[in-house]
C-alpha cells in the first residue's frame, strides 16, 4: 500500500480536519462537563456553559488551529517515514496498528510540548483543552489514514469514491 504525494496531503488535510472538528466536540463536552461538576448540576450551569461556545470557537482559532498546522508541519516528515516503512506490509491491520500508535505517540508528543511551553508548572482548567487535543488527535490520525487508504485502494481498482457531501439526484423512476 503506497501513496503518492497528492493522496499522502490529502490524508494529512483530512487528518488535521478531523482533529479540529473533533477537537471543538470533546472541548464542548469536557466545558459542559466541567461546569456541571465544579458549580453543581443546573440549568444555569448548563445554558451558561452551552452559551460559552462563542468563546471555546474563538480559542480554536486563536490557539488549536495554530497549534495543529505547525504539528501538522512537523508531523509530516514522521508519518512519510512511517508510511514508506509499511510499504511492503500487505496487512490492513498493521497498517492500523501502526498508525495508531504513531497517533497516540505523535499527539502525545504535541499536547506535552503545549503543555510545557503554554503551562509551566501550573495547572489549570486549560489542561482539559490538552486531553481532548490529544484524544482528538490520537483518533483523527487513524481515521484519516483509514479514509485515505480506502479511498486509494478504490482508485487504484477503478473505483471512484463519491465525496461524502455530494447529495445524489434521484430520478423519478428511482424515487418510486
Amino acid at each position: 500500500m503506497a501513496f503518492d504525494s497528492g493522496e499522502f496531503a490529502s490524508g494529512a488535510g483530512r487528518a488535521l480536519a478531523l482533529h479540529l472538528v473533533l477537537f471543538v466536540i470533546l472541548s464542548e463536552l469536557a466545558s459542559v462537563l466541567m461546569g456541571l461538576f465544579h458549580d453543581g448540576p443546573s440549568f444555569d450551569v448548563l445554558f451558561a456553559t452551552l452559551f460559552g461556545s462563542i468563546g471555546l470557537v474563538l480559542f480554536v482559532g486563536a490557539y488549536a488551529v495554530p497549534i495543529s498546522l505547525v504539528a501538522t508541519v512537523l508531523g509530516v516528515l514522521p508519518a512519510l517515514l512511517l508510511g514508506r516503512a509499511l510499504v511492503r506490509v500487505r496487512s490492513f491491520r498493521t497498517h492500523l496498528l501502526a498508525w495508531c500508535a504513531f497517533g497516540v505517540v505523535f499527539s502525545g508528543a504535541v499536547s506535552l510540548a503545549v503543555s510545557h511551553l503554554l503551562f509551566r508548572d501550573q495547572l489549570s482548567l486549560m489542561s482539559a483543552f490538552l486531553v481532548t487535543g490529544f484524544l482528538s488527535g490520537s483518533a483523527a490520525i487513524p481515521l484519516a489514514w483509514a479514509r485515505t487508504a480506502s479511498i486509494a485502494l478504490r482508485a487504484d481498482q477503478g473505483i471512484t469514491t463519491q465525496p461524502w457531501f455530494r447529495r445524489r439526484r434521484r430520478t423519478p423512476a428511482a424515487a418510486r
